[in-house]
């Protein structure tokens, strides 16, 4: 028994030991690329305390430096100046960083998260008496792609909050709204405000807004208070940072998509094939939402038995399923959807072929609102086949940049397509990448401006995945 127990207490301490090894690890690499940060609390100014909002850009070089420029509102009065500093970051994940102004120097107390992409801070000291806490985002181009009007769609809940100053009083302020961007630049907020003691007060209006490549941007919402402008930055997961820069103001808030924006960019049918889409709502309330068919030129695509789109009603907890058949000559195109949030689902494929058993590939969604796409390939003994898809209303010029698995450059190719429209083929069959056969490695597929979704399927002798 005794011999037991000291083999049992040896495998529990190596696999004790195995844990601990497979801890990860953070270092000055963990902060990357191009971040945006908020910082939002007080600053003592003499002997009073006004409120104070930043919104940041930084670029992070992985050792230890930032450089970038901010833009803050202390007490109404908005400022943008340059901004470097440098970070330290533990192996435990936590870490110090200092934002350095020609107006102040800030030390922050910080801790990585989720590898990264998110970043927790809290001031520890400040020259000029500084309260204050925020969060750094990885910029929602941090893979490489580039943002513009396009990459900001569909419906958004925003909250947003701070104070206004008259005459050096400041009265509270809070807004929660929808804003619904529409991809082209133009937007609607419907929504309520509560300032100072008063009970809410509805806000509605139109206006415009602008999102450059590095994922920055403004906006201005004409109300019938007057406009209102805001400084604006879209970080990874969708989520839009706001600070609203009119003099007399501190406010600032976000703002998240309340429906994804959704796509299958292959949808198959007859011909040999057959595709399945499923959906589940994961929620305790009933959600309904349509599901639209595309052709390959942009057209609404009839599906037997199904039509051009379906309306598709979950009860909480339910799952439902809709085909297209294997009937009749090859019909190919590509669906889309606004998944109301907690509906979760993919796609499946059946190729049907005589003399073989059946094949079946599960796929998942993909984001109708990307301006990039990444893909790892294998065309050793296979092939890969694409389906790209411009789900925007403005035509796109797609560029495909692939890499060998050394990352050698093994070429670039582009492809044109109208709006709504797709393409397929195999990828060693667009022009400038048949120096893909034989290797295997990744690419990269993205648009300057609108969207692109793009699907890989890998074929090898009978089978496909």
């Amino acid at each position: 028994m005794t011999m037991k127990l000291v083999k049992l207490g040896v495998m529990l301490l190596v696999a004790f030991s195995l844990s601990l090894q497979a801890q990860p690890q953070c270092s000055n690499a963990s902060l990357n690329g191009n971040l945006f940060y908020t910082l939002s609390g007080s600053i003592k100014s003499g002997t009073v305390t006004v409120s104070y909002t930043e919104l940041g850009k930084v670029t992070a070089d992985g050792n230890g430096g930032f450089s970038g420029q901010t833009t803050t509102s202390i007490a109404g009065l908005i400022t943008t100046l340059p901004v470097t500093g440098n970070y330290a970051i533990q192996p435990n994940c936590s870490g110090t960083a200092t934002l350095t102004t020609t107006a102040k120097s800030t030390q922050l107390t910080i801790q990585i998260v989720n590898g990264g992409s998110l970043t927790l801070a809290s001031v520890a000291i400040s020259g000029v008496s500084e309260l204050a806490e925020g969060r750094f985002f990885r910029a929602a181009n941090a893979t490489g792609s580039q943002c513009g009007n396009g990459t900001l769609a569909g419906t958004h809940a925003a909250l947003l909050s701070g104070g206004t100053y008259v005459s050096g009083v400041r009265t509270t302020y809070e807004d929660i709204n929808q804003t619904v961007f529409d991809g082209k630049g133009g937007l609607t907020v419907t929504g309520v405000v509560t300032t100072g003691n008063a009970n809410g007060a509805p806000l509605n209006g139109s206006g415009t807004y602008s999102i450059a490549a590095d994922c920055s941007g403004v906006a201005q919402v004409n109300t019938s208070n007057g406009p209102i402008n805001y400084l604006l930055a879209r970080v990874e997961g969708g989520t839009i940072l706001f600070i609203e820069n009119d003099a007399n103001t501190v406010i600032s808030g976000s703002a998240n998509p309340q429906l994804l924006q959704t796509i299958l960019p292959q949808f198959v049918f007859g011909g040999g094939w057959y595709t399945a889409l499923y959906f589940t709502n994961t929620t305790s309330t009933a959600v309904s939402f349509l599901v639209t068919f595309t052709s390959d030129a942009g057209t609404p695509m009839a599906v037997p038995g199904v039509g051009t789109s379906k309306q598709v009603t979950l009860a909480p907890n339910s799952t439902t399923i809709i085909e297209a058949l294997n009937v009749g000559a090859l019909n190919q195109g590509y669906a889309s959807f606004a998944l109301p949030a907690g509906v979760t689902g993919y796609g499946v494929f059946r190729q049907s072929s005589a003399g073989r058993a059946d094949q079946e590939a599960v796929v998942g969604f993909k984001s109708a609102t990307s301006t990039s796409n990444s893909l790892t390939w294998d065309d050793t003994n296979f092939t890969t086949s694409v389906a790209i898809v411009n789900p925007s209303s403005q035509a796109v010029t797609v560029t495909i940049t692939v890499w060998d698995s050394s990352g050698n450059l093994v070429g670039t190719s582009t492809q044109s397509l109208p709006a709504g429209s797709k393409i397929e083929n195999a990828m060693r069959g667009f022009l400038g990448l048949a120096g893909m056969a034989n290797l295997r490695g990744s690419a990269l597929f993205t648009v300057p401006s609108g969207n692109v979704s793009v699907l890989g399927l890998r074929f090898g002798a009978s089978a496909f995945t």
